[in-house]
């Protein structure tokens, strides 16, 4: 029996389908007919001889078939893409320099920087690492073209990505309630040195700073030696460490992170920048 060959147009159609949940919000990201949205998908499962996604009036969800197809789907969309831009759009050349901070998905940042390198062969990058008021600084003084940064409030919308932050402590980490609890904290400003204060003057809880780091790495590492309490982001927490609970430990809310850049950065160089961090995340 002869391979199926799978169409572009269907594979896109169906994965704006499982990403919107539906094929109302399906329909406006592909700028199709709900109608046509529908038909697509019934020709992609007619060309598969399965069923990939199980529909109800008022409900859709994915089969197993359709669970798999996704996931070869997004990196067939994903190369097609990259091969139409390398081919078609003008080279991408010059020199980038980078910031980036310390809160950015470190498990990840290895896999951003190849895809990068990769997809623009021709942008010469280089990185600098730390925290998002010393980048932000160094944007406005233009010594930096462009930082992955953490947003403020105002600027939550922009973000290219979002994680849960978290308190963290040492697996055997324990402080008397009568004791003050120590924190390991980022200097200032720092919001999440900000947000922990706050938590336990709010909670009454009588606190003392024992360990002040200038990297998250450092804080990684004083939390893990057990020298205090902390806030990170969900995508720090490492083998050793837990979530402690407790009314004094309030929710930090959520990580915003997304890109700002300097006056007369080049913008074809910074705009594709952010093309490949929001395919990678």
């Amino acid at each position: 029996m002869a391979a199926a060959n799978l169409d572009i147009d269907l594979l896109r159609t169906f994965a704006a389908v499982a990403d919107c949940g539906s094929f109302t919000g399906a329909a406006e990201r592909v700028a199709r007919t709900q109608s046509a949205v529908s038909l697509q998908v019934k020709r992609l499962e007619e060309v598969l001889g399965r069923k990939v996604i199980e529909r109800t009036s008022r409900s859709l969800a994915l089969t197993p078939a359709g669970a798999t197809l996704l996931d070869c789907a997004r990196r067939m969309l994903e190369l097609n893409d990259e091969s139409v831009r390398r081919v078609c759009e003008p080279a991408v050349e010059g020199r980038l320099r980078l910031g980036i901070t310390e809160y950015f998905v470190p498990g990840e940042l290895p896999q951003l920087l190849a895809r990068f390198s990769a997809a623009y062969p021709g942008v010469e990058l280089g990185v600098r690492m730390g925290l998002s008021s010393d980048l932000r600084e160094a944007v406005r003084g233009r010594t930096l073209d462009a930082a992955i940064v953490r947003l403020n409030a105002r600027e939550a919308g922009k973000a290219l990505w979002k994680e849960p932050l978290r308190w963290v402590a040492a697996d055997g980490f324990e402080c008397a309630r009568d004791e003050p609890l120590p924190l390991v904290l980022l200097p200032e400003p720092c919001v999440l040195r900000q947000h922990a204060i706050e938590s336990m003057n709010a909670s009454r809880r009588h606190w003392r700073i024992a360990f002040t780091g200038s990297s998250m790495a450092s804080v990684r590492a004083a939390v893990q030696a057990g020298l205090g309490a902390s806030i990170v982001p969900r995508s720090s927490i490492v083998q050793g460490m837990r979530i402690p609970t407790g009314a004094m430990y309030r929710d930090p809310g959520m990580l915003h992170v997304g890109l700002v850049r300097a006056p007369g950065a080049r913008e074809d160089i910074v705009r594709v920048l952010e093309d490949v961090i929001r395919r990678t995340f």
